[in-house]
C-alpha cells in the first residue's frame, strides 16, 4: 500500500514539474527551467524508489576492504 502513495507522489511531482516547464513563465518569470527540471527529476527518482525494495545482500562473505 504504501508502494502505491509513493508512486502516486512521484507522478504528481513530475506533473507540477512539466507544467512548471510549460507554464512557469508567468509565476516564477524567466528563470523557471531549472527549478522545474529538479523537481521533475524529483519525482522520477520517487517513482524508482517506489518499484524497487532495498536489495538484499546474496551471499554470506565478509566484505573486504
Amino acid at each position: 500500500m504504501r508502494r502505491y502513495a509513493i508512486l502516486a507522489l512521484g507522478v504528481a511531482v513530475c506533473l507540477m514539474g512539466a507544467a512548471l516547464m510549460a507554464f512557469g513563465e508567468g509565476l516564477l518569470r524567466e528563470n523557471h527551467a531549472g527549478i522545474a527540471t529538479v523537481i521533475g527529476i524529483i519525482g522520477i527518482g520517487l517513482i524508482a524508489s517506489s518499484s524497487k525494495g532495498v536489495p538484499k545482500k546474496q551471499n554470506n562473505q565478509p566484505e573486504v576492504c
